[in-house]
């Protein structure tokens, strides 16, 4: 991506998005934090759930932005917890790819409609021109992120 010189208004707009989402995402956590979930297993978690084929953990490690000694600690306990599962690449019977198990399948599930329970009670706080202001802003919110977790 090339870099491109920015307005002021441009970088108060992307300072004050960053912030509201992640203070949100914060929120959002909350759920998988009181179930002993860090951050960082529900991100490989999340992650993990994108490629139900499997990643490599050099891979993950990539994606997440991570060292390989961590990624090799967190798939311990995400393995451990019975989170993932190992299984042989199909294109390199030498390398194992890292995939969701059914428990992780679940865990990750429950999760997720925890936290949306929670969010669609605040939710239904709002107005109904906040809720559309909201709905409108999804697909863009998407495509920044798009950015991120598909590259």
């Amino acid at each position: 991506m090339t870099r491109r010189t920015t307005s002021p208004d441009l970088t108060r707009l992307a300072g004050e998005v960053r912030t509201e989402v992640s203070r949100l995402a914060y929120h959002l956590r909350t759920p998988a934090t009181r179930s002993g979930i860090t951050p960082t297993r529900l991100a490989a978690l999340a992650a993990l759930a994108r490629y139900p084929d499997g990643l490599r953990q050099g891979d993950l490690a990539e994606l997440m932005n991570v060292s390989a000694p961590s990624m090799t600690r967190l798939v311990e306990i995400m393995s451990e917890a019975g989170w993932i599962e190992r299984r042989r690449d199909p294109s390199d019977q030498r390398c194992l790819l890292l995939a969701l198990s059914p428990v992780g399948v679940k865990t990750l599930e429950t999760l997720r409609d925890e936290s949306a329970t929670q969010l669609s009670e605040e939710l239904a706080d709002l107005t109904p021109a906040e809720r559309v202001a909201l709905a409108a802003a999804v697909p863009v919110l998407r495509k920044l992120a798009d950015r991120h977790l598909d590259g």
